[in-house]
Parts: structure tokens; sequence; C-alpha cells
């Protein structure tokens, strides 16, 4: 009876010595939550990102991405990030104003109508780096780099033409959150409401909504001609972005070089992910009109009066987010220089 059971002794205790070691072997866990679909453009561009990674790592870390909410929302990324439920997220800086209150610059008055390059600048600078070290100390994060961009949101409705900003007047708004976008819907004269973006072809479909804000890409991605949308006010209105965050807990588990290689497989990504995010926004501007989407853009002259009109409600809005002052006195006085007539 010995003989034979020795082995299937040793055999026990040979499997449980090889278990940590496949263990040891396994890469760091590493999940991506995205609310957006698979087709996005955020979505497609982080498996760019992943493919990065894994080039530069191999099976030490493991990223894995998780698209259209199936982990988290976007506005609940900033808390499954200090609890570890997650790994990474992309948040749009809307989903942050009331939390890292600085992220929320982007959509203030000032930003109105603006190029994209002219954000960038901004963003890339002094001013960007500064809300980055805010957004890392409030949340208990790691900044990856640059933001991604999403592109100009505009005007949607489903029933009402859209020709100009008086059409919007008296009409349900949805909005992805943000007291900025909120002030700037109720100074349209329309009524503000909040909505995440995985429920809105529903909120379309039921009226509860009669329209949004929101990007040509996200328009299309999600079929909203689908959920009753047929019009757009192209205004842009603001310029939407990602912020790449991980988990505080996550970067330290990490050696320097892990970290190294993960600052390098993002940073390298931003340039070509900004000009498909570019190309895709007028791809999928195309696709709306394909859908009989019928798209009206607002003049340059009208945009710039809407902007002054604006302005008069940057003090507050700035007040009720709680935006650092200084740093928004700082980046008025850097697109005023721009001849930014704000």
């Amino acid at each position: 009876m010995t003989t034979t059971r020795r082995p299937l002794m040793l055999l026990g205790l040979g499997t449980a010595l090889a278990w940590p070691a496949r263990q040891a072997r396994a890469g760091t866990q590493m999940r991506i939550s995205l609310d957006t679909n698979p087709t996005h453009v955020r979505n497609e561009s982080t498996e760019a990102f992943i493919k990065r990674l894994r080039q530069r790592l191999g099976d030490k870390v493991e990223p894995r991405l998780f698209p259209s909410a199936q982990l988290f929302r976007d506005r609940d990324i900033p808390k499954a990030l200090r609890q570890g439920a997650v790994e990474m997220g992309e948040p749009g800086w809307w989903n942050l104003d009331g939390i890292a209150s600085d992220a929320a610059m982007p959509s203030l008055p000032m930003f109105y109508g603006l190029e994209a390059d002219l954000l960038h600048r901004i963003m890339d600078g002094p001013a960007g780096q500064a809300i980055n070290r805010k957004i890392e100390q409030r949340l208990r994060v790691k900044v990856l780099g640059g933001w991604w961009d999403l592109g100009p949101q505009h005007i949607y409705s489903t029933e009402t033409p859209l020709n100009d900003y008086a059409s919007v007047k008296g009409l349900r708004i949805r909005h992805p959150g943000g007291s900025a976008n909120a002030a700037r819907i109720r100074t349209f004269g329309a009524n503000p409401v909040l909505v995440p973006w995985p429920d809105v072809p529903l909120a379309l479909s039921q009226n509860t909504v009669d329209g949004l804000i929101t990007t040509h890409e996200s328009a299309s991605t999600a079929k909203l001609w689908d959920a009753g949308v047929k019009h757009c006010l192209e205004d842009h209105q603001c310029f939407n972005q990602y912020i790449p965050m991980v988990s505080q807990k996550f970067w330290d588990s990490l050696p320097a070089g892990e970290q190294t290689a993960l600052t390098d497989a993002w940073q390298e990504g931003v340039a070509t992910e900004r000009e498909q995010a570019a190309k895709a926004q007028t791809a999928a501007r195309d696709t709306l009109r394909q859908n009989n989407v019928t798209i009206v853009t607002v003049p340059p002259d009208a945009v710039n009066e809407m902007r002054k009109q604006l302005m008069a409600t940057q003090d507050d809005v700035v007040a009720e987010i709680g935006i650092d002052k200084a740093l928004v006195a700082s980046v008025l006085q850097e697109l005023r220089a721009a001849g930014v007539a704000a």
C-alpha cells in the first residue's frame, strides 16, 4: 500500500509546489473599463494601446478591455479605482467636475466654439499639467499622459428641427454631467436633463428627453437615428477629451520599468489617437447625414456672440464647480493673447 500511495503523494506535492510557481509567472491583472461600445474610437484606440503595452511587457502585465459598461459606467470609474474594483479607466472630464473640479476647465464658456489645436496647446501645457496633478492627489490615481480626444459636442434633437439657437428653447436636453454643461443648456433656454450614456437611446425613444448634447462620433456609433434623432445644430460648444487614469495601488505595485512602459505606451499613441478621433468625427458626420439626420452649422459670428453671452455665466459656474480661480484667470489670459474674443 505504501509503494502505491507514495507516487501519488509525491505527485500531489509536486502539483502544490508548481501552483505558486505558475501564479508567480502570471501577469499582473489590468482591467480597463469603458462605457462606450467596441466600434467607438476610444475603444479602438485602447485596443491599440493594449497591443503596444504587450509589445513592451510581454506577459508581465495582463491588460483586458471591458467595453459597453460591462464593469462600470464612466461616472463610477473614480470610485472603482479607489476601491480596487478596476485598474484603469478613461473617463471624460465631464465625469469628474464634482470630485476633481479643475478637470472641468474645458467646459467653461471661454472655450465655447474653439478649435482643437488651441485646446491642445493649453491642456498639454502648464495648465493641463497642474490639473493632472490635482486629479492625482484628489482621486489617488496616476494620470498616464496626454488626454485623448473625443471631439466637439453639438446639439441633437428628435422631432424639433434645429435651425438656430432659438429653436432649442424649451427642449429637454440630455447632458452627460457637469455643471457647465447644464448652465450652457439653460443659457440656450432649454432644460438640462442628466442621463448616463448607456441610458441615452431609451431616454430618446421613450421621449424622456427631446434631444441631447454629444459628439458626431458618439451619436453615430450608438446609431441614435434608431432612437429617433433627426436633427443636429452643429455649434462646437465644447471639446470633449478622455483622461487616462490607473489606480494608485495598481501603479505602486509595478516596478519602475513597468511604470515607464505603461506611460510610454500611452503617450506614444496620443498624437495618433487625436488624428483618428478627428477623422472619426468627420466620418461620423457623413454617416449621420446618410441616415437622414439634418445638420445645420452655426455661423462663426453667431458662435462668437453666444460665447459672449455664456461668458456672463462663467464666474458663477467656476464658483459652483470649485475650479481654481487663479488657474482660470491664467488660461483666460492665454486665450485672449491667442485672439479669442472671451
